[in-house]
């Protein structure tokens, strides 16, 4: 079993929004979405699985399906791959928009100790809330 670097997959398909993440953010992704569901909408994860390269035809063809999206990723705010995502989107499927594009990340601040890991990594409720803010744009 070999996954092939440069393309993408479609973790869960939604037609209201859809939550672009990598690596451990997929499982937060799902969880959101499995969560946005009851509150009635239809949200989809699309999982990057290499960002070198990056499947730049999937972010696209995903965006420009629900005219939504929230860029999901661990690291911090500024600088963070995040950044290159919501620039690729813009560029790729800005017509498509319905809604700017959302992102949820780490805060702009060091790495914590694991104790309170779960403080800095993106949690479900914020993804949440990105949700909630896209739809009601």
């Amino acid at each position: 079993y070999t996954v092939p670097l440069g393309r993408a997959r479609m973790v869960r398909e939604g037609t209201d929004l859809v939550i672009v993440a990598y690596s451990a953010a997929v499982v937060i992704a799902e969880r959101a979405a499995e969560r946005a569901a009851e509150e009635g909408y239809s949200v989809g994860v699309l999982d990057l699985r290499s960002l070198v390269p990056l499947d730049v035809d999937a972010l696209r063809e995903a965006v420009a399906a629900c005219g939504r999206a929230v860029v999901l990723h661990e690291g911090s705010l500024t600088a963070g791959f995040g950044g290159e995502l919501v620039a690729t989107i813009q560029e790729e499927a800005f017509w498509s928009l319905q809604a700017p594009i959302g992102r949820v990340t780490a805060p702009d601040a060091p790495y914590p100790p694991g104790t309170i890991e779960e403080l800095y990594v993106p949690s479900v409720e914020r993804v949440l809330d990105a949700i909630r803010a896209a739809m009601e744009a």
